[in-house]
């Protein structure tokens, strides 16, 4: 037997292993404010820093902390503060990357190194989920959220397994208030690798710190060179390609649809409201995994179950919503109407009430909108007169009586919205932005 024969063969055997799987897993756990403590300002002006105070991307080579986006574009999808898991995800799929940070414990960094860092689990999917009862349980800081990639693109988009190689306290130089840096002379390891360190001390006897089981891999941040803060994986090729495949992990059928619905938000939209490009492509194609229904699957054994062993392509993905022409042909009519009715409803409104001064009151736009993902909205966005910023809003777009003035374009938009609701047989409304 050749040795490439034999090597393709072990390979193959090893990796076929119920403990080893082809995926790594990113952990989606609940927003705590110690990831991203607001604290860190008294810190900071001891240290006499007054800049941005959010936690640093990354440090240059001057160590200089650097925030690649402005606080507006980070977050352009709001969540609380201490949102729960299944909200952080949303946020992720939002924003189109998993933003990379520096793992902080008791309003410490735990990534050493410059750079801020995205951490994954080589745990199979049958372990991370018993991992993920355990542990979350205990610390909040694991759930039945996550993100999967393929294990070699993963590798080849520069994330590497992290080393269990410190085993005592060495020095530390750097004293900027956020980064740990080690002294060159007591430590090997290159600097850009610094990230891949993780503190071990098993010991014979008494209280261990051992996280060797997490088999964790971990991405750093290489600076701003891919114009978003973390590892790009729904954004256009003008960021990055890394990702063939995605997997999407949710705890249940009723979360798997609301994932569904978003991605299709996602989609529509095209890009962030801030201008950030997705690749549609990769948003159509990704699956997403409900733990509660592969439960439910009698041909699987919960206690040894893969992602590697599922049937991907039997994993849901966004749906498709085909238009009939008939459908189309009412929803046309249905907006040329509204447009009519928008108009009137404002000419009548200042004919009955002529004392209405129209240079007086607030100036903006009133919109009229819809949040349903259905036959009628996509009808209409063929029609190219809707839109959606991937906020879950779909905002159609109507002629109008020719004002700037609030009140007369709310008057107008809520005849609309209630002449469409009426006529399409779903929720529409309006909503109001000041100029």
């Amino acid at each position: 037997m050749e040795a490439q024969e034999y090597y393709t063969m072990a390979k193959s055997i090893i990796r076929n292993r119920i403990d080893l799987s082809e995926w790594v897993i990113h952990f989606v756990h609940d927003r705590m404010s110690e990831d991203n403590p607001q604290d860190l300002q008294s810190i900071a002006e001891m240290e006499g820093y007054d800049g941005d105070l959010r936690m640093p991307d990354y440090y240059d080579d001057n160590g200089c902390p650097h925030n690649i986006l402005t606080e507006y574009e980070e977050n352009e999808y709001v969540i609380d503060d201490n949102a729960p898991a299944f909200d952080v995800l949303l946020k992720i799929l939002h924003d189109g990357y998993i933003h990379s940070g520096w793992s902080l414990r008791n309003f410490t960094p735990t990534i050493f190194g410059p750079r801020s860092a995205v951490c994954f689990t080589e745990m199979p999917l049958h372990a991370l989920v018993e991992y993920a009862k355990f542990r979350g349980d205990y610390s909040g800081y694991v759930g039945n959220y996550g993100i999967a990639f393929r294990r070699r693109e993963l590798f080849a988009a520069g994330a590497r397994p992290v080393i269990y190689g410190i085993s005592k306290k060495i020095g530390e130089t750097n004293k900027q208030y956020h980064s740990r840096m080690f002294d060159p002379e007591r430590t090997e390891l290159p600097k850009h690798e610094l990230y891949r360190y993780v503190f071990t001390d098993i010991q014979k006897d008494g209280k261990s710190i051992d996280w060797t089981h997490e088999r964790e891999w971990r991405w750093a941040l290489p600076n701003d060179t891919l114009h978003v803060p973390g590892i790009p994986f729904f954004l256009s090729k003008e960021y990055a390609d890394f990702f063939s495949e995605i997997v999407l992990i949710v705890g249940t059928d009723e979360e798997q649809n609301e994932v569904l619905s978003h991605l299709k938000n996602l989609f529509d939209s095209g890009s962030t409201n801030s201008g950030i490009n997705y690749d549609t492509n990769k948003i159509a194609a990704a699956k997403v995994l409900s733990l509660e229904s592969l439960a439910k699957q009698n041909n699987i054994e919960e206690k040894t179950i893969r992602i590697d062993d599922l049937n991907l392509k039997q994993l849901p993905i966004l749906p498709h919503i085909s238009v009939s022409q008939e459908t189309e042909i009412k929803v046309r009519e249905a907006i040329a109407q509204a447009n009519k009715i928008k108009v009137e409803a404002v000419a009548d409104y200042l004919k009955t009430h002529p004392e209405f001064d129209e240079q007086k009151g607030e100036w903006g736009w009133a919109t009229v909108c819809t949040n349903t993902q259905s036959e009628v909205t996509q009808a209409m966005q063929n029609l190219g007169v809707c839109h959606t910023y991937a906020d879950g809003v779909y905002r159609i777009s109507l002629n109008g009586f020719h004002t700037s003035n609030l009140d007369l374009l709310s008057i107008g938009a809520e005849e609309a919205a209630r002449y469409l609701e009426k006529t399409l047989g779903q929720q529409f409304y309006y909503i109001q932005e000041l100029d």
